[in-house]
């Protein structure tokens, strides 16, 4: 062990046995996010999928906890699934249970929150979240520390710009410190400004390697699978219809062994698929980016790419989860045109040098209509103009919050009296039927259609860019209606948008037409 190893094994003398005994020492990223966590330091942590950034974060708040005597809700710890939410909860649940840390996950399948005895470690998700603070407000006032896991996947999105005005909130009740987890990032510390305070960035450098091949079919998957003896294999598909139909293929070829993990099944179809990778030394799950996220599923012999990832950084998190035995990502990609084939060379190409592309930001102003439901439905007392300021004053401008305020008293979900704004009834009706604490819309998706055909090449999500790419071809769009219609084209495009976080937030027809 190294001189720093053994130092942080004397400063972790209660949490050392239980969380890194087993390894005999720690990782790099470790080694680098302990001492900044003992220090009391907000810090950003980018590190390859299975780095132990996790360990990075909990174990020192943990020691933290013991040593300084923390008492109640003290950590909180913030997933963007469900799905992982609970796998954090079995993932950490005995390591905390044996230091008498008590820890508990919330969602909407696990509403239950004892506000008189809040667990000391609570696992949640930003929705959640937002409820239990509307509702057991005084139970976040010992909050020490907030952990926000796969950052990614929030950052640069309305359940993001929902999250950071939630921290705002938070730090009026109580003085905590901040760590951002991710494996794939372009640029921390934009992101990380936007979360943390005086904070500091802690990167993990190397890249694991990639050894890939590019095929044609997945009966060429099943070749090399059984050539190179691979038991264990992960397939991605981007939507949920292409999981069903590539299992049905896979069923044919593999005979059995086979089970399917995406958001339209059930969650015990979904922790039966998990506990059946977990547990077996022979499987396939097919699945789309529910299993990016860091879910346990054991270790996978090769990571399957039935389709096109929408973006480099969904790539490498995808390919992330295969094989953390050793250093090696084996992947396997099917392309089924000569278009895709390139795309797939070059994204995994640029993935071997760890480059995630640059997307800048936007923010989304329906988490101000969100918000202001949530702030309003907790204080019965109303809010001023100045104090709701304080709260986005590095959001929006004072005048855009002063249209949507007087466009919801318009609507008749505010009233103003005496220099204060308070929720009507309209309003409380809505937030006891529990509709104000999530701003994730329905994910509506158009039908792109070839005017020269008639026929219908797919679907895709807003907004639509002017030229795009589906199904392998360049596409220009005509018009925009009820579907898209579109005619061939011969320039460079991007992939069409699939992804939800694209989509404008739930309230966004709440605000003044000035602003949409």
């Amino acid at each position: 062990m190294s001189s720093k190893g053994k130092e942080l094994k004397r400063r972790l003398k209660r949490t050392w046995a239980t969380f890194f005994s087993r390894y005999g020492g720690l990782l790099p990223i470790q080694v680098k996010a302990i001492p900044a966590v003992l220090e009391g330091k907000d810090v950003m942590i980018v590190a390859p999928t299975a780095g132990g950034k996790t360990e990075a974060v909990v174990a020192p708040l943990s020691e933290r906890l013991l040593q300084e005597g923390w008492e109640g809700l003290s950590t909180l710890y913030l997933c963007p699934t469900r799905a992982l939410v609970n796998d954090t909860l079995h993932r950490l649940k005995e390591q905390l249970e044996e230091l008498e840390i008590s820890v508990a996950a919330r969602t909407g399948d696990k509403p239950q929150f004892n506000e008189a005895k809040p667990p000391d470690f609570l696992i949640t998700t930003p929705e959640s979240f937002d409820s239990l603070l509307c509702r057991y407000t005084k139970a976040f006032e010992n909050v020490k520390a907030v952990v926000i896991d796969e950052i990614h996947l929030l950052d640069n999105t309305y359940r993001g710009d929902q999250l950071r005005i939630l921290l705002k909130r938070l730090r009026q009740l109580a003085d905590f410190n901040t760590y951002a987890l991710s494996a794939t990032i372009a640029n921390p510390e934009e992101v990380a400004k936007r979360y943390l305070r005086d904070f500091v960035i802690v990167t993990c450098e190397g890249v694991r390697e990639i050894e890939y091949t590019l095929l044609k079919s997945m009966k060429e998957v099943y070749e090399v699978a059984r050539r190179e003896r691979l038991k264990k294999l992960l397939i991605f598909c981007n939507a949920r219809k292409n999981v069903e139909l590539t299992a049905k293929e896979v069923e044919e070829l593999w005979k059995g062994y086979v089970v399917t993990h995406h958001g339209s099944l059930s969650k015990s179809v979904r922790e039966s698929a998990e506990a059946f990778m977990r547990e077996t030394n022979r499987g396939i799950c097919v699945a789309t980016m529910t299993l990016e996220v860091g879910i346990d599923i054991g270790d996978i012999d090769a990571v399957v790419l039935a389709e096109v990832p929408w973006s480099v950084s969904s790539l490498l998190q995808r390919i992330g989860r295969g094989n953390r035995r050793t250093q090696k990502c084996r992947v396997l990609a099917i392309w089924r045109t000569g278009g895709e084939r390139e795309i797939l060379k070059s994204m995994l190409e640029v993935a071997k040098k760890g480059v995630v592309e640059y997307e800048p930001y936007e923010p989304d102003l329906s988490v101000v209509v969100q918000q202001v439901f949530s702030i309003l439905y907790s204080l019965k007392t109303g809010l001023d103009f100045e104090s709701f300021w304080k709260l986005f004053d590095d959001f929006c401008s004072k005048d855009e919050l002063r249209a949507i305020l007087v466009n919801l008293e318009k609507l008749g979900w505010i009233t103003k009296r005496v220099g204060k704004w308070y929720a009507t009834e309209k309003l409380m009706n809505l937030a006891e039927r529990g509709k104000i604490h999530s701003n994730i819309p329905d994910n509506v998706a158009l039908k792109v259609v070839n005017t020269s055909t008639g026929e219908i090449i797919g679907e895709i999500t807003l907004p639509v860019d002017p030229v795009f790419a589906l199904g392998g071809k360049v596409w220009q769009v005509l018009k925009i209606s009820d579907k898209v219609y579109v005619k061939p084209a011969k320039s460079e495009a991007q992939a069409a948008k699939f992804k939800q976080h694209r989509l404008r937030g739930a309230f966004y027809h709440l605000l003044p037409e000035e602003l949409k």
